[in-house]
């Protein structure tokens, strides 16, 4: 693998949940009350009697083979932090893309602790990297940073999920992303693409790659409505339901009829110019879309029968799939070799490619025809995303299905093996889940909290009823509240009530010292030197309610707290704290406060971003408070 790796992860809200949940502070700023405000205006819930996602899809996007798992501007509005979405990943993890820390692969769903406290709201998968979409119109990525795909203005790899800052006083309401590229559309339609530009797939006019999001000029004017990437090219919906296209011409894939060269620039695709497209989707070779009078089209590569033409024949522009006339449907979706298509009343039709089972019949046969998934029969599917080689299906339920190939545990299912028809995914089955998304070798979930306290619906079981928020606020409303305390700690002179059963319960340090029969147990004034106040409340808030919101200002002082008393999980989280939102404007003061309070794991994390960035941050004014020593230790870990 080239470019560089690192493990750095950064953002612009300096702050995150060390539980489920992030509280929403007094001081959000207008921009980010702006933000909530235009995530807030396009999203409406829509459904059937079933409970299924509605066949609506005018103005929004589920598009399967471009990995993006949201419904866009009908995006079915969640419980949760912000209104947001939890992240399951698993599958490949070579890249990072899987967002956990490490590049382990997963066999089965892993929860993307780096994300806690993050409300996401849609999410896509591409070759090697990941991207989602937060409530506040905020932008993440993580994985395979070569041709600058993550958008943090390098070609870095991220291990956790950064915040793409170059997006900071935008918008956001769409990502996508395709293998080595990403799209972004703003609030007022503009769309942004960054990552390789080979075959002009960034539609800027050449083959130049951009490592920051760049706008794409040939569109202003035009409102963006929908957006789908595939390997070399990329598709665009207006808000009149036209279709623009551009990128490489090879067998057909742009659609504009010619198969020579490459579309530099936006491009009408003229076939469908009397049409209103209302749902798009791309992979690698092949495209596909459905209009508004439910009618599916094909085009590109005929491989395999893929276009479900009934041949393998190539499609240079749109032609009509005329086996899904009357049948109604609602979504098209793009794999590496294949296509699904589900209808109206929940049924799915595989085509192409079968070779890993990826079609769902039970069988590795090819159909150059749409098919019914008789194995899905009885059960109303409302989501369906491809990767180049298995099918992911969301039931109306909540339910998670996978099929195809299972290499590196990509299905889902605790092993590598094949499976030709639809099996759930167990891990899940206790979650609802309201979105899937994949790519080449993983796939990704969003499940929907219990409630704004981040707890997980049937996390714990079906029988059971998690903790409410007005529990939760209880239990932090007694962090220094003198009323039935029975041990007051004086932290700065000053006196910080608390409660021995609970301190000691959820507490080692507390439980030995108040059992030690030493001085402290038997005092009701405990004298805690070296913690200022402010980061011995956040720590008791943590022991309290398992949450705590962790300002970057405090994530030095609360690491060394939480170290000395024991609270592993809260000392990870300061960690990611400072991996999540260092950047070149503060990685200076933090490596220097770091050093100064002998922290040697946050200031490992800070060296190591400033020498990866050490071009930016050298001309910062942070830099002025680093000491002569550490400018040595930076110089001497340059390559």
């Amino acid at each position: 693998m080239s470019g560089q790796r690192s493990s750095s992860s950064g953002g612009a809200a300096a702050s995150v949940a060390a539980g489920c949940t992030l509280r929403e502070s007094a001081s959000r700023s207008s921009l980010m009350r702006a933000r909530a405000a235009a995530a807030a205006s396009s999203m409406s819930l829509s459904s059937t009697a079933a409970g299924a996602p509605s066949a609506s899809y005018g103005g929004g996007l589920l598009s399967g083979g471009t990995s993006t798992a949201s419904f866009g501007h009908r995006h079915h509005h969640s419980s949760g932090v912000d209104g947001g979405l939890a992240v399951f990943s698993w599958g490949r993890g070579e890249d990072g893309q899987l967002g956990i820390g490490d590049t382990s692969d997963q066999d089965e769903p892993t929860y993307v602790d780096a994300l806690r406290g993050v409300g996401v709201r849609q999410i896509a998968c591409g070759s090697g990297h990941t991207v989602v979409l937060t409530t506040d119109g905020e932008v993440y990525t993580w994985g395979r940073g070569d041709d600058g795909r993550l958008g943090h203005g390098d070609n870095g790899w991220k291990y956790v999920p950064r915040i793409a800052q170059s997006l900071a006083g935008q918008v956001i309401v769409q990502v996508t992303c395709g293998s080595y590229h990403t799209a972004a559309v703003a609030s007022n339609g503009d769309l942004y693409t960054w990552g390789g530009g080979m075959y002009g797939k960034l539609g800027h006019g050449n083959e130049s790659g951009h490592s920051t999001p760049r706008r794409v000029e040939g569109l202003v004017g035009l409102t963006v409505s929908q957006i789908a990437c595939g390997s070399r090219h990329t598709a665009v919906i207006t808000s009149t339901g036209a279709l623009y296209t551009w990128g490489d011409k090879e067998n057909g894939v742009a659609g504009h009829g010619d198969t020579e060269g490459h579309q530099y620039t936006p491009k009408l695709l003229e076939r469908l110019a009397g049409k209103r497209v209302v749902q798009l989707s791309a992979c690698g070779f092949h495209t596909g879309c459905l209009t508004d009078a439910a009618e599916v089209f094909t085009w590109g590569e005929g491989k395999f029968g893929r276009l479900g033409h009934g041949a393998e024949r190539n499609c240079h522009s749109p032609r009509l799939v005329e086996v899904l006339l009357g049948k109604k449907p609602r979504q098209v979706a793009c794999g590496g070799f294949h296509t699904a298509v589900i209808t109206d009343d929940g049924k799915m039709y595989t085509f192409g490619g079968g070779e890993h089972g990826q079609l769902g019949h039970g069988d590795k046969v090819n159909k150059t025809k749409p098919t019914i998934v008789q194995a899905l029969e009885g059960i109303f599917v409302s989501q369906i995303t491809c990767g180049w080689s298995h099918s992911v299906a969301l039931t109306a339920k909540g339910r998670v299905y996978t099929w195809g190939n299972g290499d590196h545990g990509k299905l889902g299912h605790g092993s590598g093996k094949k499976v030709s028809t639809p099996q759930m995914v167990e891990k899940l089955a206790d979650h609802k889940v309201v979105r899937v998304a994949s790519y080449n070798e993983h796939t990704a979930a969003l499940v929907e909290p219990f409630d704004e306290s981040g707890n997980y619906a049937g996390a714990f079981g079906t029988n059971s009823v998690p903790v409410t928020t007005a529990y939760m606020q209880d239990m932090r409303d007694m962090v220094n509240d003198e009323e039935y305390s029975d041990v007051t700690f004086l932290v700065d002179d000053q006196p910080v009530y608390a409660h021995r059963a609970i301190l000691a319960r959820r507490c080692e340090h507390f439980a030995a010292m108040f059992r030690s029969g030493m001085r402290e147990s038997l005092e009701r004034e405990i004298r805690i030197p070296n913690v200022p106040r402010p980061v011995f409340l956040l720590l008791m808030e943590y022991v309290y309610t398992d949450s705590v919101k962790i300002d970057l200002e405090h994530s030095v002082d609360l690491y060394i707290a939480a170290d000395l008393y024991q609270l592993d999980r809260l000392r990870d989280m300061c960690c990611m704290v400072v991996k999540r939102n260092v950047n070149g404007e503060n990685a200076a003061v933090l490596l220097q406060s770091a050093a100064d309070a002998h922290c040697q794991v946050l200031k490992d994390i800070c060296m190591e971003y400033i020498v990866a960035n050490f071009d930016i941050i050298s001309k910062s004014e942070g830099i002025k408070s680093v000491s002569h020593a550490l400018l040595l230790e930076i110089l001497a870990m340059r390559p």
